[in-house]
């Protein structure tokens, strides 16, 4: 087995064809729906194969090149964000009805959310998108699926894609004109409809206060990658980049309207 790049050092393996990954109390769950999407032929996400006695995963290996720098002309380009908003749009319509269908008690890791329309990714960003050839082509790491609004996906992933994030800090490449540009591709690409673009700043905002007071819950809890989390000050930056879409709210509504 070989580590493979990117979040958890040396806890994420590949092993052939599969990936050997740690697990959680809602990895059942998360397998069953996973059954579901690829059931309704949505293949880009990974085959759940085992849950081990070692608090362990073993899923498919999803082939592709992921990389989280949007300033990377092959993951910021116009094509890969229109391949990306559809290949979200196709998850979610796969995702449909397994909240009815199931017929078992469900554990999620994200508290969901109402109205319980689909199962959200609930991390649609760059670095958990497979691609090939400047096209989205497979998404991996479920862990935070959860019941949702299609909306509440949506808005994570245009903050992630766009991203409308202040440029003042680090990594953020891209300016507000750009980033409007990009958030309204996004959000065409994607089928949204003119109510969900009017909501999307709130569902935005919403969405990163979620996020940071989740982090804040688990690193008092003790959780110690939370905590690390916090202290390198990822939560603020979301409180930050709250402040960011108040203050542009207007442009980037008649960018999206």
């Amino acid at each position: 087995m070989k580590p493979l790049e990117g979040g958890r050092t040396g806890q994420i393996w590949r092993d052939g064809d599969t990936v050997v990954r740690p697990s959680g109390a809602w990895t059942p769950t998360v397998h069953r729906f996973l059954r579901h999407v690829r059931d309704r032929s949505f293949l880009a996400a990974p085959e759940p194969i085992d849950i081990t006695g070692k608090s362990q995963e073993i899923v498919s290996f999803v082939a592709g090149r992921v990389c989280e720098d949007l300033g990377d002309t092959f993951v910021g380009s116009e094509r890969m964000l229109v391949s990306a908003a559809r290949l979200l749009r196709d998850f979610h319509a796969a995702s449909q009805g397994f909240l009815e269908q199931d017929g078992e008690i469900q554990t999620w890791m994200l508290p969901p959310q109402e109205p319980r329309e689909i199962v959200c990714h609930g991390d649609y960003a760059p670095y958990n998108v497979a691609t090939t050839e400047h096209e989205a082509v497979g998404i991996i790491d479920f862990d935070t699926a959860h019941p949702a609004p299609r909306l509440w996906d949506l808005a994570y992933a245009v903050y992630r894609w766009a991203p409308l994030s202040d440029p003042s800090h680090p990594g953020v490449l891209l300016g507000l004109d750009e980033q409007l540009r990009r958030a309204e591709i996004f959000c065409t690409a994607y089928g949204a409809t003119a109510k969900e673009r009017q909501q999307l700043p709130e569902m935005i905002c919403g969405r990163l206060q979620a996020l940071a007071n989740f982090m804040q819950a688990r690193a008092s809890a003790g959780d110690e990658t939370f905590a690390e989390h916090v202290a390198a000050g990822d939560a603020q930056l979301y409180l930050s980049d709250i402040d960011y879409v108040q203050q542009h709210r207007d442009r980037l509504l008649n960018a999206l309207l």
